[in-house]
């Protein structure tokens, strides 16, 4: 079995900064003649934390406004208050991450569908089978990108807990909050990267 970067980053390193988490908020001494052992056992946790990631993805979604290939397919019908266009700008993605052809894409993924108003999780679907098939395509190291993150996030957001839940009357341990928003701003940039990239690849092959 090969093990790619993505392998080992997403589910040794981030298992290991948990591990030795843990060991600090419960007063566990390291002892290196268990080196072999806590490799093992960060490999595990890192796989634990890429599916509590994934569990946690519909939670994600919310916090930034909402799916972003959802955000990027919809053509601006709903109504939302003042407030939710101030923080979600319409149709267009955020700011680091434009998509201006959401009506152009719409209407060619729209077709084969015998359902005239499919939904956009349906449409995004269709252009992500077209496009992971490409191997000069960048869509896998955006998607390993995104990925990434969300495994960083999790990492982080669990270890703030546990930081601040070990040391509540220190208020360094608060400033764990502000790694946690940095790591969540990063998750959304990753996000709306990694369907803006499908998109635009789907439609270079279908103009």
């Amino acid at each position: 079995m090969n093990f790619k970067y993505y392998d080992v980053i997403s589910s040794l390193v981030v298992g290991y900064v948990l591990l030795i988490i843990v060991m600090y908020s419960f007063q566990i001494e390291y002892n290196n003649d268990y080196t072999v052992a806590y490799l093992a056992f960060a490999f595990v946790c890192g796989y634990v934390i890429n599916s509590v990631g994934s569990l946690l993805e519909p939670i994600y979604y919310f916090t930034i406004g909402g799916k972003p290939s959802t955000r990027l397919l919809n053509e601006g019908t709903e109504e939302h208050c003042w407030l939710y266009h101030v923080f979600v700008p319409k149709n267009t993605g955020i700011k680091k991450a434009r998509f201006y052809e959401t009506e152009n894409v719409r209407k060619i993924l729209i077709k084969g569908f015998k359902d005239e108003n499919p939904s956009e999780d349906r449409l995004f679907s269709k252009a992500m089978r077209e496009v992971n098939g490409d191997q000069d395509s960048r869509v896998p190291d955006f998607n390993a990108h995104y990925a990434l993150s969300r495994t960083i996030l999790t990492t982080v957001l669990i270890s703030a807990i546990l930081i601040i839940w070990s040391n509540l009357y220190c208020w360094q341990s608060y400033l764990s909050i502000i790694v946690v928003l940095i790591c969540w701003s990063r998750y959304k940039e990753r996000a709306y990267y990694y369907a803006r990239e499908v998109l635009n690849e789907y439609l270079k092959k279908n103009k």
